[in-house]
């Protein structure tokens, strides 16, 4: 006669700590996760409540029992299920409910949950739903994680792609479908959405316009030095842009206004596509020191969307008859956070402009924005 075998329950040091640790000391079942250490009191110790539940049975004759499994393997982490009293007792007793590869996927969901859930495991309770906004050049994903540390991306990410070359206004089209779905199969109050932005001024700009101030959006800068897009970790300035040209006095003429952000470059007056002379007025932001390195820190776009939030309420007080140009020399994201702050219900129409060295002028109007449907 066969003889019966058994595990005998003899778990290693490095199996306990795994299932212990890997299951924050809970019960694996979503709808129980019970704390399975009852804490001390002055009269009496820790309690442990909770069971070593074998997914495959631990001997020949047990629930869900595997002949052909080792004695040693039965005892192995990837055999082994964290689980209160009661849920123990139901998975033993319902057995053909709980099959071994329901289980198997219970315990994998439930240390899933584990990592990205609990505070102590060092993420955030809140993942980022992740947008891509992309050029010619594709964003490589596999950096996004280490950007986020020590949150955690949810899901996979929306990629929106800026082919070259496509006329603007039907880019805009597709990018307002795209960003549009992306914020609709979410509570944009209740979610945080990480933006990483590679893709041409104009494209960023009408972005921001999309996405509005009102979720929580959290931007990031591809930096080309260490080919990352992961912030400083040591503090940076952020010292907010100077403005200048906003009109002492309001005025209720009819015109336009061209709005110039010198971030990454300055802007010369020389190479608008108009001459100022026939502008209301041109409105300067500007940081201290223009350059490509300027931006270093989220925090500097944050005092950059402050200034650019506080300046366009000015110029609709200001110049309340005024149509709007609106000219960017700085760094992705930062067009992005300088889009936010165009308001869908007050901005009047404002045009949005591209750079290019081979042409003359050097600024070409591109997407339209609050203009009225024809």
């Amino acid at each position: 006669m066969r003889k019966k075998s058994a595990s005998g329950r003899k778990y290693s040091q490095r199996t306990l700590k795994i299932l212990w640790g890997r299951a924050a000391g809970r019960c694996a079942v979503p709808e129980c996760r019970l704390d399975l250490l009852v804490e001390a009191t002055d009269y009496d110790p820790v309690v442990v409540i909770g069971d070593i539940a074998h997914i495959e049975a631990s001997s020949d004759e047990g629930p869900r029992a595997n002949r052909g499994l080792s004695v040693r393997d039965r005892d192995e982490h990837d055999n082994l299920i964290l689980l209160c009293k009661n849920c123990h007792a139901r998975f033993d007793g319902h057995k053909q409910t709980n099959t071994v590869a329901a289980i198997r996927n219970l315990r994998n969901d439930h240390e899933a949950w584990v990592r990205a859930s609990l505070p102590e495991r060092g993420r955030s309770r809140t993942g980022w739903n992740v947008l891509l906004l992309q050029g010619e050049h594709p964003i490589d994903a596999d950096q996004l994680d280490e950007a986020l540390a020590p949150d955690y991306q949810r899901g996979k990410p929306t990629v929106v792609t800026i082919p070259p070359g496509k006329p603007w206004q039907e880019t805009f089209r597709d990018l307002t479908t795209s960003i549009r779905s992306y914020l609709g199969q979410r509570d944009a109050f209740d979610c945080r959405f990480a933006v990483f932005p590679l893709a041409p001024v104009s494209a960023c700009l009408a972005a921001g316009y999309l996405l509005t101030n009102r979720p929580r959006v959290r931007l990031f800068q591809h930096h080309r030095k260490t080919n990352s897009w992961t912030w400083a970790r040591s503090p940076v300035p952020a010292e907010a842009p100077r403005v200048k040209g906003v009109a002492a006095k309001r005025t209720t003429r009819a015109g336009e206004l061209a709005i110039c952000f010198h971030l990454s470059s300055p802007i010369s007056h020389a190479d608008l596509p108009m001459p100022t002379s026939a502008l209301l007025g041109v409105i300067d932001i500007a940081v201290p020191e223009p350059s490509v390195h300027w931006l270093e820190a989220s925090a500097q776009l944050d005092a950059l969307g402050t200034t650019a939030g506080e300046v366009f309420e000015k110029l609709l007080a200001k110049y309340p008859n005024a149509c709007w140009h609106l000219f960017y020399a700085g760094p992705a994201p930062g067009a992005v956070k300088v889009g936010q702050q165009l308001n869908p219900t007050m901005t009047p129409p404002t045009q949005l402009y591209e750079f290019s060295r081979s042409t003359r002028p050097r600024y070409s109007p591109s997407i339209l924005l609050n203009s009225s449907p024809t």
